[in-house]
């Protein structure tokens, strides 16, 4: 009888192997994956995708031999064979417990052993936190519907001004030539009623009005994120329902800063409630404490927030501190997205992570923000630096004239806005615009720095 023929050894996964597997991630995925391993990625796309998909096929393959040398090491038995989970937000796929594939339901407090045999063993009591232990009033989230999960932005969102007519009266129709604009400047995603729309000094009503008209004009081509922050809890949720009513993309929160929550809890309690109100629509948690005077460690904040607010999608983060910042990316395993706020110093938070920014800045500098991206992305730091440079020289003017005014930092904006050729009127009062002889002035100044060239 000849003898039968020996069957052929598994052939050891290489590089290609994983990159094959690595095909079919979204840039979110592969993103999300290289931040648990450690690595700092910044944006993903289509220009640098492969680049990303060969570090981390690398990645995998190292970790997996070692892991499979350690394991030959200290058993003589075959391990159970493993399936790589699909990749969590929350968890690495290189930790051993959530990573695994079809693992059988749990009750809390116990675990599935395999007798010799391949039977189930009796249950074994695991340690896990007393009930008692926990924070009182600490609830677990809900399972997060998948549309908010994968909800993503990438790149530069304007925080769009509310055009108003000289009376100060919303100015609607500018909105289609302002559409065009930023399109025109490679923008196509708008934050409304935010700080620099004067959301606070505008009634609930206008409020709507504008956001309804920002999704009827930027139809398919934008993505509107809709701030919904107000003084009363009431009128927050009602505008976060509206938001929800008319398809916005997201929402966006600041809490209230006359009457400030005094306490982390305090602010979840707060948020729990908008969420009631839009339960299907991401939201992100506005932090920017220069203007609402509350300044708790968005750290902490994003770990409490992580049992209570399924809807939580990340933070606008408009606050300079970029050691914080970079805690934040990675906090919850890279769970939330980190949207930066400070114009000045977006290159840093691309390097520590970071994928988007929203920005008065990116209303009239669009060109030079994508250039500094572009450069960014494929590692050119000499010309991402000279962009920077040049957008904290004109945010310097922007600085100086909003100081020099009546009308602040929107009167000035609104200024560079018009001398780029968009004009969207004046500042509401309280605020006052430019006068004529400090507008003429900061032309000149923009003119100086060499603005209307490069930007």
């Amino acid at each position: 009888m000849p003898p039968r023929p020996r069957k052929r050894a598994a052939k050891a996964p290489n590089t290609s192997y994983y990159e094959q597997e690595l095909s079919t991630h979204s840039f979110e995925e592969l993103r999300r994956e290289l931040l648990d391993i450690g690595e700092s990625p910044g944006p993903i796309d289509a220009s640098n995708r492969e680049i990303y998909v060969r570090l981390l096929a690398r990645k995998r393959l190292k970790l997996d031999t070692e892991s499979e040398q350690e394991t030959s090491s200290s058993s003589s038995t075959s391990p159970p064979s493993l399936t790589r989970a699909p990749i969590s937000h929350a968890t690495s796929p290189y930790k051993l417990g959530p990573a695994l594939s079809h693992t059988p339901s749990l009750k809390p407090g116990t675990s599935h052993l395999k007798s010799p045999a391949g039977k189930t063993a009796p249950s074994k009591k695991v340690h896990t936190p007393a009930k008692s232990s926990l924070k009182q009033g600490i609830k677990m989230a809900a399972t997060v519907p998948q549309s908010i999960e994968k909800f993503e932005v990438q790149g530069f969102v304007a925080a769009a001004f509310t055009p108003l007519t000289d009376s100060g009266e919303l100015d609607l129709p500018v909105l289609k030539p302002y559409a065009e604009h930023l399109l025109k400047n490679g923008v196509d995603k708008v934050f409304v009623n935010g700080s620099t729309g004067e959301s606070l000094s505008l009634t609930v009503e206008e409020r709507k009005l504008l956001a309804a008209e920002w999704i009827r004009v930027g139809g398919r081509k934008f993505t509107v994120i809709v701030h919904v922050g107000c003084e009363s809890l009431k009128d927050t949720c009602e505008l976060a329902q509206h938001a929800r009513e008319i398809g916005a993309a997201a929402i966006g929160v600041m809490p209230s800063s006359f009457f400030k929550p005094p306490a982390i809890e305090n602010l979840i309690l707060y948020l729990e409630k908008v969420v009631e109100a839009a339960p299907n629509l991401p939201l992100f948690y506005y932090h920017i404490p220069s203007m609402t005077g509350v300044n708790f460690s968005m750290e902490e904040f994003l770990d409490a927030a992580s049992l209570r607010l399924p809807t939580l999608r990340g933070l606008k983060y408009s606050c300079p501190d970029l050691l914080e910042f970079g805690r934040c990316v990675v906090s919850n395993g890279g769970k939330y997205q980190i949207v930066y706020g400070v114009d000045q110093q977006v290159l840093g938070a691309f390097a520590l992570g970071g994928i988007a920014a929203i920005g008065t800045t990116y209303n009239f500098a669009g060109k030079l923000n994508n250039r500094l991206l572009k450069a960014f992305q494929r590692r050119d730091m000499e010309a991402a630096k000279l962009e920077q440079r040049r957008s904290q020289a004109m945010i310097k003017l922007l600085i100086k004239y909003g100081s020099l005014s009546s009308g602040g930092s929107v009167a000035a904006g609104k200024a560079i806005m018009k001398a780029h050729g968009m004009d969207v009127g004046p500042p509401r009062l309280p605020l006052l615009p430019l006068t004529p002889e400090s507008y003429k002035s900061l032309q000149q100044d923009l003119t100086d720095i060499g603005f209307f060239e490069w930007a």
